[in-house]
C-alpha cells in the first residue's frame, strides 16, 4: 500500500511539472542511482549496483534525447557530447564496478544541474 501511495505521489508530480522542473528530476534521479551504486559496489552487491547504474545510464539517455537542437544548436551539440559521455563512463563504471568513475559522473551530473537550477531561476 505504501508503494502504491508513494508512486502516486511520483506520477503526479511528473505530470503537473514544468518542462524544467522535469528535467531537474531526471538529473536529481540520476544522481541518486550513481550514489545508491557506489554503495552497492562498496557492499559488493554488483547485481545491484549494475541496476543502478542502468538506470542512470536510461535517464542519461533520456536528458539527452529530449535535447531541442532548434533552439541553440551549439549548446545542444555541447550536451549532447556530455551526455554522451557520461552514458559510456557509466557503462565502463557497470562492467568494472569502479568507484571512481561513478564519482566523475556524479560530478558532472551534480554540476549540471546545479547549472540547470540557476538558469531555471532566472527564468522565473
Amino acid at each position: 500500500m505504501y508503494q502504491s501511495k508513494q508512486e502516486h505521489y511520483l506520477t503526479t508530480q511528473v505530470m503537473s511539472a514544468s518542462p524544467h522542473k522535469l528535467i531537474e528530476m531526471l538529473l536529481e534521479a540520476a544522481i541518486k542511482n550513481t550514489r545508491l551504486s557506489q554503495r552497492d559496489i562498496e557492499k559488493g552487491q554488483t547485481q545491484k549496483a549494475s541496476d543502478h547504474l542502468i538506470r542512470a545510464q536510461e535517464i542519461i539517455n533520456e536528458l539527452r534525447y529530449s535535447i531541442n537542437e532548434e533552439v541553440d544548436p551549439i549548446l545542444s551539440e555541447s550536451l549532447v557530447k556530455l551526455y554522451d559521455f557520461m552514458y559510456q563512463r557509466l557503462v565502463t563504471a557497470n562492467i568494472k564496478k569502479e568507484i571512481e568513475i561513478v564519482n566523475e559522473v556524479q560530478h558532472l551530473l551534480k554540476e549540471l544541474l546545479e547549472t540547470w537550477r540557476e538558469i531555471s531561476s532566472s527564468d522565473s
